[in-house]
């Protein structure tokens, strides 16, 4: 029995030693989310090489490498995907944007637009529209990704019919079905797989879009929905195969007709006045899911419904709402002209609109991040917090920042969750989440393609 046990250890130590320096980083003793399923695998061991996980294996058998980080029984997740970011909320606003991104600045400019997320914790982010004479560098950058920096993939610019208003600088006009048609060619050739519609699309052109990429392989995102009946609304896109939604808040947009929205506009207008500033148009879109909620019930859960049995998912953009009215982590309300009545109808409103995410949620519409705003991975951080305080488990809300974002940009097999053979996008958090949601603030190491970040 003793030499028996004396074997064992022996042939534990001699493995060890062998393993010894092979790997370039190993991360011991670490307790490990598996984010599909919410549990959480105790005292594991990742070997990382190459930038992938090559192994994950029980703390028992002791394996050093060439960094060496021992997480003292510290939680560790998949790094955060954000699905829906724009390089015009770093680089300058639309009006202020570069025309060009020069190219001696770069490397600045890709460094510049990679802190605004990777600090915390955002390894991989979903452009979805920029200028079109960007996209030469930023294809660049989706090409030859490297551990300092967020993996960005992109679209290329948001795609609407041809109109009167001068287009924004991330958009491009389609006049007609054939034009869409070459555009999506035009993309294709360029190397890109994402391809966004903008609500300002007409149904022709958004139907070519829809055709050619799918037969090309691309993955196409519509932020769909205005009120009113002159733009395309989600109930028509699902019939025409759109699948994957930006934006919870557009959801009941579409539901109201002329009539109803006319009734809706004159009781909103009575209540904050003119919708002048971009906070009175964001209070607008959350008051309609009170309005409906009363009035329109039947029409949103039959929405809710056909977008479930098509295996709908939806971008959050929850941040942006939320911080017109009420403080984050980080941000103070920026509509400061409520009232105190005002307000109060706002937390209602936010919180009828979070009652449906969580519906869809259960309802099997995959939820994703997508934060749409200036201040990067702060508001995915801040998005996280937010859920948990409307009905949102920490499981759900790192299965929705992770693994969800992974499938909707198609990358599933490479990212969003800690598997063998998966990039080694980690965080190994300070002080866990599960203890308290305030801790998805709190500090935290990023790995990035194995790589320890320093900021």
């Amino acid at each position: 029995m003793k030499f028996t046990l004396s074997l064992i250890l022996l042939t534990f130590a001699l493995f060890a030693r062998g393993q010894s320096g092979k790997y370039e980083l190993v991360i011991s003793h670490a307790e490990v989310l598996d984010v599909r399923s919410g549990k959480i695998l105790n005292d594991q061991t990742l070997l990382i090489k190459d930038g992938k996980i090559v192994n994950m294996i029980n703390s028992l058998k002791k394996i050093t490498g060439k960094k060496n980080i021992d997480a003292r029984g510290r939680l560790v997740t998949p790094g955060f995907i954000d699905t829906h970011i724009h390089p015009t909320d770093v680089f300058g606003d639309y009006e202020n944007a570069p025309e060009f991104l020069a190219q001696d600045s770069l490397e600045y400019l890709h460094r510049k637009l990679s802190d605004a997320y990777l600090p915390y914790g955002t390894t991989t982010a979903l452009i979805l529209g920029q200028p079109e004479k960007w996209l030469t560098p930023i294809l660049d950058w989706q090409k030859h990704p490297a551990p300092p920096y967020t993996d960005f993939y992109t679209s290329g610019a948001a795609l609407i019919s041809d109109e009167e208003r001068t287009p924004y600088i991330g958009h491009v006009e389609l006049e007609n079905p054939e034009k869409a048609k070459a555009k999506i060619f035009e993309y294709y050739r360029l190397g890109i797989k994402h391809i966004k519609l903008y609500y300002r699309i007409r149904r022709p052109e958004a139907e070519a879009v829809l055709k050619i990429a799918d037969s090309l392989g691309m993955i196409t995102y519509g932020h769909i929905g205005d009120f009113g009946t002159r733009h395309l609304h989600i109930g028509e896109a699902l019939k025409m195969g759109l699948i994957n939604y930006e934006h919870l808040v557009t959801l009941g947009a579409g539901i109201l007709t002329e009539k109803e929205y006319r009734q809706f506009e004159t009781e909103f207008a009575s209540n904050y006045g003119t919708t002048d500033t971009e906070s009175r148009v964001l209070e607008m879109f959350m008051e309609a899911f009170s309005y409906i909620d009363q009035h329109e019930k039947h029409k949103m859960e039959a929405l809710i419904d056909s977008l479930a049995s098509r295996n709908a998912t939806f971008s959050t953009t929850i941040q942006r709402m939320y911080e017109q009215f009420q403080p984050t982590y980080f941000t103070q309300p920026a509509d400061k002209l409520l009232t105190a009545v005002q307000l109060k109808r706002c937390k209602e409103n936010f919180a009828v609109l979070m009652k449906y995410a969580k519906l869809m949620s259960d309802k099997g519409i995959k939820l994703r991040i997508g934060t749409d705003g200036i201040n990067g991975g702060k508001s995915l951080i801040s998005e996280l917090i937010i859920m948990t305080e409307y009905g949102f488990s920490v499981a759900d809300v790192f299965k929705i920042a992770t693994y969800n974002g992974a499938e909707a940009i198609g990358i599933a097999d490479r990212a969003g969750t800690i598997e063998k053979g998966k990039q080694a996008d980690l965080i190994i958090w300070d002080k866990s989440p599960f203890e308290d949601p305030a801790n998805f603030s709190a500090t935290r190491t990023i790995i990035k393609s194995g790589v320890e970040y320093k900021n």
